[in-house]
């Protein structure tokens, strides 16, 4: 969505936007996406060249090395998924947007953070646990323990190695009940909701924002990964609120099909007039920019629908201090 916001291409096309997991001003850390996956100044922004040269990286490794682009398309579509999921960070690669080109000619983040966007009231949140989807993938699913001595290396990998201490330190895994959810929370922190937090900022500074986070950590897990991790609130856990899903449908319990009711409402609401208020509707607030630890953000669960102090739960001010 934020490439919408920024294009010029997309003027006049919507009035509203609705915009998850704060990925327009989010970088990312290496190893944050698994072992070896290196780490970017912007999570979802390349250049024209890092493009190409992604392009080359992940088709030659699949046998699709013809430079003829839709030879090397018609290659890719012909190899099983499995095939293409072997790559490492394949998922991540291929859901990267180019810009510096007629349809995205500026960098996304600073436009948006000069105010050069199309200033349309938005609808802006995450998910509370937004890294335990990407933990439980590179090492639950396959059946690998993440370890003591991995959560070390993952902090040294990201951070350095006097920076990794302070991290450490501040994130135990005395703190909680596995390595792998120590983790998890350090780059659901660091990335996510730090990411999310300056998005927010951003937008509000210049157009009505309302901030949301979801935060059910009972949310039936409805993706096909095996294991007996703890998603919690995970990344794409609140899509079954908003869009028919019956696999994870069958699983809610009441509460949750009335936070899937309330959730609706909201966005319908937001979508009609651009404000998620209605009829029977809790209060939401708008976002204020600026007002570090009292900006409003509703966090969305079964049995509390409600403001959250989203900067103290992620622990933003000793992650801003990292900065």
């Amino acid at each position: 969505m934020a490439a919408h916001l920024t294009s010029p291409a997309s003027r006049g096309l919507f009035h509203r936007a609705v915009m998850a997991s704060g990925e327009a001003v989010m970088d990312m850390p290496a190893g944050a996406m698994g072992p070896g996956v290196p780490g970017y100044p912007w999570y979802v922004w390349r250049t024209g060249r890092e493009m190409e040269g992604i392009t080359t990286e992940m088709t030659s490794s699949l046998g699709c090395r013809d430079r003829r682009p839709q030879r090397t398309l018609a290659c890719l579509r012909a190899l099983p998924l499995k095939t293409i999921l072997k790559v490492p960070y394949i998922m991540n690669a291929f859901q990267a947007f180019g810009y510096g080109n007629a349809t995205l000619p500026e960098l996304p983040p600073t436009a948006l953070r000069a105010g050069r966007f199309h200033r349309v009231p938005v609808l802006s949140g995450a998910t509370r646990d937004e890294h335990r989807t990407f933990v439980g993938m590179t090492y639950d699913a396959v059946g690998r323990e993440f370890t003591e001595a991995d959560y070390a290396r993952a902090l040294h990998t990201a951070f350095g190695k006097r920076p990794a201490k302070r991290v450490r330190a501040e994130y135990p895994t005395s703190a909680y009940p596995s390595p792998a959810l120590a983790w998890a929370t350090v780059i659901t922190d660091r990335m996510w909701a730090r990411g999310t937090h300056d998005q927010h900022e951003a937008l509000a500074r210049h157009a009505p924002v309302y901030a949301y986070e979801f935060a059910d950590r009972d949310a039936p897990m409805f993706l096909p990964l095996p294991g007996d991790f703890d998603f919690g609130a995970f990344h794409a856990g609140d899509i079954p609120y908003l869009f028919e899903d019956e696999t994870a449908e069958r699983k809610f319990t009441p509460a949750q099909r009335l936070l899937s009711a309330t959730m609706s409402g909201y966005w319908a609401a937001f979508a009609r007039t651009g404000t998620p208020r209605g009829a029977g509707l809790p209060a939401w607030p708008p976002y204020r920019p600026g007002h570090v630890g009292r900006p409003y953000t509703q966090s969305l669960a079964p049995h509390r629908i409600g403001p959250v102090d989203y900067y103290r739960e992620h622990n933003l001010g000793f992650w801003n201090r990292e900065r």
